[in-house]
């Protein structure tokens, strides 16, 4: 591989535009000559792109006239390739190809490259202690070789793999360390970059900081980076969709996710579609429909099953149990709700158990199966609460606090809008320093 042909494919990775990588030093003009091998830059030069590419100028002067160091790229692009593809076995055989080359011939780049992709195969298998590992391993690695670029995609992947672990604290001050650390890369337009605004915006969600959320997913939906790629347009898109409707902007929210669903179907991403139609469901459910929400959870729930994913079936289960007790069939609903709670349990998401329980509750409460009901709302609340959840408590206190009373459960009714009031206490405590 050639200089030009190296630093343009290093260009391209890290989503920058030649004129990008021109900066103020150099001209877009001049970047193309050397791309096309039709200049040679100063080692000085080289120094500045070096920099801007998150790389070293060894690293860019060794893939020149390099066999080996061009076989292994060659194989971590079919590596690439394969994994887009999901194909995630041959992706693995791909990378354990170049790891050989790496650790023969001393391809120090190559082989930070190689840990990122094995820690991101091992997110996508939802294998997150092996993900862990393997990050924490990287990690020190990046570090010493003073690979912010790579850094950055590492903790924005430990943040990922909270964010699964519904570890929201850990999460959100990983994902905002990976921001900075790419932004010190001056990796602006990669999409490692809008990947993880898009999970500090869920991370936010889930916290109740929905204002915030909404300013990472727009800053994410109008990235020059989304506007090229339809799978990253369509999640920035179905996040933004999904606070809006957290926000009762409900006419909003079925605009974003109408094109988030758009754009998943252009890209052929069958499991996200699948989740933007549930967020669909949710906001038809919210905003007074329940029928129409019947219908597209029930499209959701069918796509879920076919592609083996027991969390999101759990999810959906869920909100088709509050569908049907919105409808009015409690039979239905108390049915529903009880597969939920045995789904999530079975996928093992904390959330997803306390939200089935909550739901499990509310379908209680109508059949006048009081105790029962106060049982499952008590351990949603306290784990609610242990996971700094203070937004979903407040929607508690809210919906359940008049629907104890109403039915004589005076007391534990006091008792949710004490958890309320004291996570309200607590929030205003906190010091501005400390908000996202």
């Amino acid at each position: 591989m050639s200089l030009g042909q190296r630093i343009r494919e290093l260009r391209e990775s890290r989503g920058l535009t030649q004129a990008q990588l021109a900066g103020r030093e150099f001209t877009k003009g001049f970047i193309s000559l050397v791309e096309r091998d039709r200049a040679k830059p100063s080692l000085d030069s080289l120094a500045v792109l070096a920099r801007r590419l998150g790389t070293s100028v060894d690293a860019l002067l060794a893939g020149e006239g390099n066999p080996a160091d061009m076989a292994a790229h060659g194989l971590l692009i079919l590596a690439r390739g394969a994994s887009d593809r999901g194909d995630l076995g041959e992706a693995d055989r791909y990378l354990q190809m170049a790891a050989f080359l790496a650790d023969r011939h001393g391809l120090a780049e190559v082989d930070r490259e190689i840990r990122v992709l094995r820690a991101e195969h091992a997110v996508a298998r939802r294998d997150y202690d092996a993900a862990w590992t393997a990050l924490e391993d990287a990690r020190p690695a990046m570090e010493q070789a003073g690979d912010r670029w790579r850094l950055g995609r590492v903790l924005s992947l430990m943040g990922l793999v909270q964010l699964r672990r519904r570890n929201f604290a850990d999460s959100r001050r990983l994902l905002e360390q990976a921001l900075e650390t790419l932004r010190a890369a001056r990796a602006g337009r990669d999409p490692a970059r809008v990947d993880t605004l898009i999970s500090l915006g869920t991370v936010l969600t889930y916290l109740g900081r929905l204002e915030d959320a909404r300013r990472r997913y727009e800053e994410a939906a109008s990235s020059y980076v989304a506007s090229r790629d339809l799978r990253l347009r369509g999640k920035a898109l179905w996040g933004l969709g999904a606070v809006l409707r957290n926000l009762r902007k409900y006419d909003e929210a079925r605009r974003c996710l109408l094109d988030a669903r758009d754009a998943f179907e252009a890209a052929e991403d069958l499991e996200n579609l699948m989740r933007v139609t549930q967020n669909l469901g949710r906001a038809f459910l919210e905003d007074g429909h329940p029928r129409e929400a019947l219908r597209h959870l029930e499209q959701a729930l069918r796509v879920a099953d076919r592609l083996h994913r027991p969390t999101d079936r759990a999810s959906i289960l869920t909100e088709l149990a509050r569908a049907w007790h919105a409808v009015g069939d409690l039979t239905q609903a108390h049915e529903v709700a009880g597969r939920a709670l045995e789904a999530a349990q079975q996928a093992g998401d904390p959330v997803e158990v306390l939200e089935a329980k909550v739901v499990l509750s509310r379908v209680l409460l109508s059949t006048h199966q009081v105790p029962a009901a106060v049982a499952a709302l008590r351990e949603a609340v306290v784990g609610f609460a242990s996971r700094d959840m203070r937004q979903r408590l407040r929607e508690l206190a809210q919906e359940f606090g008049p629907l104890l009373v109403r039915h004589g459960a005076h007391a534990e009714a006091a008792e949710l809008m004490v958890h309320a009031l004291d996570e309200l206490a607590a929030d205003a405590s906190r010091s501005p320093s400390t908000r996202p």
